[in-house]
């Protein structure tokens, strides 16, 4: 696989991370990052410029120490300094590679479910981390490391192991403990960490490791060929767990605006439609109520149906064709529809033009949800709105192609 193919899958799975991080230290498009999505230890974008701050001496221990983002030191990497944060470090890869995510969750702060059901899926592909070695920096704040993690992956089924580097941003909690640190952080800190990861024994490590890489993928054509397809099957595969789950947020949310009997204790029926006696559409059917017919409301189930009491008795009716019966103060008055059909579109999408999306969706190729999916579009793509259907789908443009989304998993990224 030549250097031309190897960049191509690496500006891919940076694109995916720049929206799903998993600790990066990053500036734009100046950036020290490693492909960490199959973390092959590809070195992206090493065109970060060199810090030039002065040094200062720590009185206590003679040894250079870091302050702000303008005062960075230039201090040497330490090879296993910490046994704390080795053991942390090695603890968090074997979880990665075993696709552990309750272990993963108490070992980090800030990690989100998009970033676990990443390394759940990229699991798969990965035997053991093998020869761990932890280089650190101070981090800008006590207690705190920049740790640039060198290490040889085993992939399932492979034979040679492929060597890589990551970094991550370890911090002590108040119990004293270490943690990785996943989350946001702020303009000096971030300032601060491409300062030091820009100094030269830095970038010497991950030019070495770059190295090795180049020489493992060049003797063996194998490994090549294996890296290029598990990062086309990675990126579908995160995609449509990620797509899976929005979905399911979104269902989640659904019902859960479905009125509870504590909230309001009336709904009323919105089309005619049959009562039952269990929540199933295969239970006896006991009766049937018309559009307008109010109910009490006992409970509002998960599964999509609500239990109702009908003529004295305990009977059940799909949630979906109930809505609650608001006294006259909470009513509130429904913007006018501005799709095509009628059905008015989500509250935060514009009729058409270009969006970039908050999370990630699936296109198919029309309003259905059998229908073939043509693409996978990731939070902070952007696509093209074309118009609304009356049917609950948005009709849309993305990388040339034409097809739908459903319009209610449809959100602008803010």
């Amino acid at each position: 696989m030549n250097k031309q193919k190897i960049q191509k899958i690496a500006e891919k799975l940076l694109a995916f991370l720049k929206t799903n991080r998993t600790y990066v230290i990053a500036g734009g498009t100046s950036a020290v990052v490693v492909a960490l999505a199959v973390l092959i230890g590809l070195m992206v974008g090493r065109n970060m410029q060199t810090a030039s701050s002065n040094a200062s001496v720590n009185p206590q221990t003679g040894a250079e120490t870091a302050q702000t983002a303008g005062e960075t030191l230039v201090v040497p990497l330490e090879e296993n300094g910490h046994p704390e944060v080795n053991a942390l470090i090695d603890a968090y890869y074997r979880a990665a590679a075993e696709g552990d995510v309750d272990t993963l969750r108490s070992l980090t702060q800030g990690m989100n479910e998009d970033q676990l059901i990443y390394l759940q899926k990229r699991s798969a592909y990965i035997e053991a981390y093998q020869n761990l070695i932890c280089y650190t920096k101070s981090g800008r704040e006590d207690n705190s490391y920049v740790v640039y993690v060198s290490y040889d992956v085993k992939f399932v089924d492979v034979e040679t192991t492929v060597p890589g580097v990551s970094p991550h941003l370890v911090r002590m909690g108040d119990d004293g403990s270490y943690y990785i640190y996943e989350g946001e952080v702020d303009e000096e800190t971030d300032a601060y960490l491409q300062e030091i990861s820009s100094q030269d024994d830095v970038v010497d490590l991950y030019n070495e490791v770059q190295v090795r890489y180049d020489e493992a993928v060049a003797e063996n054509e194998e490994l090549g060929n294996f890296l290029s397809q598990m990062s086309d099957e990675l990126t579908v595969e995160v995609g449509e767990a990620l797509a899976e789950s929005t979905q399911e947020e979104t269902q989640t949310q659904q019902e859960a605006d479905v009125p509870k009997t504590t909230a309001y204790g009336k709904v009323r029926a919105i089309d005619v439609v049959n009562v039952r006696a269990s929540d199933s559409e295969q239970a006896e059917r006991i009766g049937r109520v018309q559009i307008g017919d109010e109910l009490t409301l006992i409970e509002n189930r998960a599964n999509g149906w609500s239990k109702v009491e009908y003529e004295g008795q305990e009977a059940f009716i799909k949630s979906e064709f109930l809505e609650a019966v608001e006294t006259q103060e909470e009513q509130v008055q429904e913007p006018e529809s501005q799709q095509e059909g009628g059905s008015a579109p989500a509250t935060d999408l514009p009729d058409s033009g270009t969006i970039m999306v908050g999370d990630t969706v699936n296109i198919r190729e029309s309003a259905d949800e059998n229908a073939d999916r043509l693409a996978v579009c990731y939070a902070g793509s952007k696509l093209q709105i074309l118009s609304h259907q009356a049917n609950g789908w948005t009709k849309v443009s993305y990388e040339g192609m034409t097809g739908y989304v459903r319009t209610d998993v449809l959100k602008v990224q803010e």
